[in-house]
């Protein structure tokens, strides 16, 4: 049995009440990373205007990870260009030790559709120091995460061209990256991701391997629900899966993960028995925990912990004994 997660008592951490510098409807999808500076858990958070029915990106932090302590009263990353005009969504963060930078990924929405988009940092607490770089690769696409570390001396990066996982590695960030790639994880029929998967927060390095939380949707017919898995890929070859989940690790249950209410951020009518969403897009280390932070109906944001020794100790057996789901 895998280690399970364990939902926080203190959940919603953030809602869209709590915003102060905009009207919002939800404040959810966020991206999530350690400030190397003050050692404080950074949230960058999808926020949801109700006027412009567009969002931008909200800033909180935390010291212990588990409460909020602060949220900024102005946007950390507004709808600044062309490309952005629809919609700045949905971010995942990445630091590279060796660059002592943060690189923010994340979905410009415009005319021509959502694609991936690419800021880089030294300092996630200073948005006057955040360099756009502007859409990365060609066509639609979304949930796209970038490995910590190099491998063979390249970016390792995530992405996905619907309805699949697809991996691609490029020499430099600040150039074009290609659509093409290995196909890593897809949806399986008659299972919770029966539609579409994506990836959710940047990989943690462990002892077995990459570990990716990811999300997977069954279709609308289903329900569209969106659920949580594991993936554990090769630390020598992020190509090779070692791992998927069967079964979801988060599937929503609480309250908190399930709308019934018309929300002006979804189509209700792709959610036939309401907004049933956990969408995980971070992955911290506190103490001798893992905390997966997540979206919850697309309303608000909340996180789960487990012991990393437990976790990654069920993992191991898992693969052991080839258990687990199929990739593809």
């Amino acid at each position: 049995m895998i280690a399970p997660l364990e939902r926080l008592a203190t959940n919603p951490l953030i809602r869209p009440s709590d915003i102060s510098f905009v009207r919002a409807s939800g404040t959810f999808n966020p991206g999530v990373t350690v400030d190397r500076a003050s050692d404080r858990v950074v949230l960058l958070v999808r926020v949801f205007e109700e006027a412009s029915r567009r969002s931008c990106l909200g800033l909180a932090l935390s010291a212990d990870g588990k409460r909020i302590d602060e949220i900024w009263n102005r946007p950390a990353v507004a709808r600044d260009a062309p490309y952005e005009d629809w919609g700045v969504e949905d971010a995942r963060i990445t630091y590279f030790e060796d660059e002592k930078r943060y690189a923010i990924t994340y979905t410009g929405y415009s005319r021509d559709g959502p694609q991936v988009c690419l800021i880089t940092t030294d300092d996630l607490l200073s948005p006057v120091r955040y360099r756009r770089h502007g859409p990365r690769i060609d066509g639609e696409n979304k949930n796209c995460v970038i490995l910590p570390e190099k491998i063979d001396g390249q970016y390792v990066i995530l992405h996905r061209p619907m309805p699949n996982i697809v991996c691609t590695m490029v020499p430099k960030l600040e150039k074009k990256w290609p659509a093409a790639g290995v196909t890593l994880v897809g949806p399986r029929p008659n299972t919770w991701r029966s539609s579409r998967v994506g990836a959710g927060a940047p990989p943690l390095r462990t002892d077995i391997g990459w570990l990716l939380p990811f999300h997977g949707a069954t279709s609308i017919e289903e329900g569209n629900i969106y659920s949580m898995g594991w993936c554990v890929l090769d630390l020598k070859n992020p190509k090779k899966v070692l791992y998927v989940s069967d079964a979801p690790a988060l599937t929503p249950e609480a309250s908190y993960e399930i709308e019934q209410n018309a929300i002006p951020q979804v189509d209700m009518a792709n959610f036939r028995t309401g907004v049933r969403v956990v969408f995980p897009q971070g992955l911290v280390e506190r103490g001798d925990d893992l905390l997966v932070y997540y979206g919850a109906a697309d309303v608000s944001v909340a996180a789960a912990r487990v012991n990393k020794s437990d976790l990654i100790s069920s993992l191991k057996e898992a693969i052991r004994l080839k258990q687990g789901g199929v990739p593809l």
